[in-house]
């Protein structure tokens, strides 16, 4: 059967009607309806529920991932994470301090990440750091080392080392999302 003689309106509302999972077995099958295909994956993962499915748990503190991009050359999912503010770490030593996350699917474990902060940060500089997970998921993230408060005369041990972590982008391959 020829898929070009349908009309577009019936294709894109037979596609409507399709989970996820088999829209994303169907693209490759054929050339004019991989374009089909896309449109309909973008508009359900940046318009629908599934938009705000994803969250990341980082140092105790869960941020939420909004999905705004879907990219057909790398089919990887680009989501903004929201952080009310950045996540402070306090560190006795300057050494290479592991800094765990875990990615969320509705509020479920599904993976785990890990940022590992460098010897030698000066204070007051920010580092760009990207973890990447099992599944070929990537988050970035902005790291910044804060600069020491005066200490109290009266302490006995030397105040910390603060780092600042702040989530920026997350993307997850296609077939993660469509496999969950």
């Amino acid at each position: 059967m020829d898929i070009s003689i349908l009309p577009p309106e019936i294709i894109v509302r037979v596609l409507e009607h399709l989970p996820l999972i088999d829209l994303v077995r169907i693209e490759p099958t054929c050339r004019m309806i991989q374009a089909f295909c896309y449109c309909e994956i973008e508009r359900r993962l940046t318009s629908s529920p599934l938009r705000n499915d994803w969250g990341v748990l980082v140092h105790l503190d869960q941020a939420t991932a909004t999905a705004t991009h879907f990219d057909t050359q790398t089919k990887k999912v680009t989501f903004n994470i929201t952080m009310q503010q950045p996540v402070e770490i306090k560190t006795m030593f300057d050494h290479r301090r592991q800094i765990h996350c875990s990615l969320l699917r509705r509020n479920q474990y599904c993976e785990d990440f890990v940022f590992t902060v460098e010897k030698g940060m000066e204070e007051g500089s920010t580092v760009n750091v990207s973890g990447q997970g099992a599944a070929l998921c990537q988050i970035n993230a902005a790291l910044t080392r804060l600069v020491k408060t005066t200490p109290n005369k009266k302490a006995i041990a030397p105040s910390p080392f603060r780092y600042s972590l702040q989530l920026t982008q997350l993307e997850i391959p296609l077939s993660t999302i469509a496999a969950q």
